[in-house]
């Protein structure tokens, strides 16, 4: 759909630009369209191309990630959590005694991952410590050429732990929230001898550190100098904003003024030095500037996660897919690994193109319409707190290509 960007040059002026946020053309205050593949500036992603996305309900053999959910179980009681809801039903989680079935159901399915990724998804991983010390092995025999991942909060990190992921090359994520740790529990990173096992880890593995933004974070460099105090130098990931699962805990509902005040903490940010000391923004912003240099159309199949894509499948020790790695009960089952062109996701995604208001959306082509299973007041706010984070990002690399400010959108008027 086409959109009328309003914005302010430097002298004050007001102009008005135009977006379609399906094709990602832009066009001047004169209506003229704007070739961004002839800016010098831009030559590096006019020379890149488009690769062909596909999306399916169904799956397919050779996966470039799969997502093994271990189980639900956590140490930790964080406040946001998209998984609460599933978490009390135990009799879902696996053990270790479903390895072997898992193993079993992959060869019968004849599944390849040795050029792709293997997730171990929790809860929190090391819970099932047990599990991993037997699935991880097996599963490097059976793919020597996987890479090999997880998410922990890290609160249960040992030395021995760390030297079982660099002898089975399993890189980690450190779930962390800067000083907005407040809404997780008690914080690891004050304790002494957690920040040395922390350091340890990032010496020898592969580790970046992840953290959600909340309204008890809303200051990007606040959080970035937090994490460099305790751990040094390391790459820091945003999670964007945090998917609500319908909650009404005022702790984790970010009011307008918390929003803007994101909103302007990552613009500045971004202008000022975020391309060197924020690169998982300056990731976004680069997509972002190849999806306007190129022209790129977005499918109205796509969805922020890459669930919809065939190469792309969670699934659990008893050889269930799920719809999602953050779901164990049956009713997310979308069929069988060793079946997995009979998979059916149709049920559990809702696509962008299939819900108005995302058509109407500045940012669409970024958060190609949130999650695509969650519905009610946790979608209403999770569109809201998505829009802040994606705005910013969208206004920076508007003001750095043109030199205007974005303020504000409308649905621009079609004329002739």
């Amino acid at each position: 759909m086409k959109l009328a960007l309003n914005c302010k040059t430097h002298d004050g002026r007001s102009v008005v630009w135009s977006y379609d946020n399906t094709t990602n053309e832009l066009w001047d205050e004169k209506n003229e369209l704007v070739d961004l593949a002839k800016d010098d500036r831009l030559k590096i992603f006019s020379k890149m191309r488009l690769g062909k996305a596909v999306f399916s309900n169904a799956k397919q053999k050779k996966m470039s990630d799969l997502r093994i959910q271990l189980g639900l179980k956590c140490n930790m009681h964080c406040k946001y959590c998209a998984q609460s809801s599933d978490r009390d039903d135990e009799k879902l989680v696996s053990n270790v005694k479903d390895v072997p079935k898992l193993l079993a159901a992959l060869k019968d399915g004849g599944i390849d991952c040795n050029r792709g990724v293997i997730e171990f998804w929790g809860g929190e991983p090391f819970v099932y410590w047990k599990t991993l010390l037997v699935l991880i092995p097996a599963l490097r025999e059976v793919y020597p050429g996987a890479g090999f991942a997880m998410i922990t909060n890290g609160t249960l990190l040992t030395e021995d732990k760390i030297d079982f992921c660099e002898k089975y090359g399993v890189s980690l994520t450190f779930s962390h929230d800067g000083q907005g740790y407040r809404l997780r529990g008690k914080d690891p990173l004050d304790d002494p001898k957690m920040v040395d096992l922390w350091r340890l880890a990032f010496s020898r593995l592969h580790c970046s550190v992840n953290c959600v933004l909340s309204p008890a974070n809303t200051d990007i460099d606040a959080i970035a100098d937090y994490i460099k105090a305790k751990l040094g130098d390391v790459h820091l990931n945003f999670e964007g904003i945090m998917t609500h699962v319908g909650v009404t805990d005022h702790e984790l509902m970010f009011s307008d003024k918390q929003l803007l005040e994101l909103q302007k903490n990552i613009f500045r940010a971004l202008i000022r030095e975020g391309w060197d000391k924020f690169p998982a923004l300056t990731g976004e912003c680069t997509q972002f500037l190849k999806a306007l240099v190129l022209h790129k159309k977005l499918d109205p199949r796509a969805t922020k996660c890459s669930m919809s894509r065939p190469d792309n499948a969670a699934v659990n020790l008893k050889g269930d897919l799920l719809s999602c790695h953050d779901h164990s009960e049956p009713k997310y089952f979308i069929g069988r690994i060793e079946f997995p062109e009979k998979a059916d996701l149709s049920k559990h995604f809702k696509p962008w193109s299939e819900r108005p208001e995302c058509r109407k959306c500045l940012v669409l082509s970024m958060c190609r319409g949130a999650c695509p299973q969650i519905e009610g007041l946790a979608r209403t706010l999770t569109c809201k707190n998505e829009f802040a984070y994606k705005f910013a990002i969208f206004q920076s690399v508007f003001w750095l290509l043109f030199g205007v400010t974005l303020e504000s959108y409308s649905i621009a008027e079609i004329h002739g």
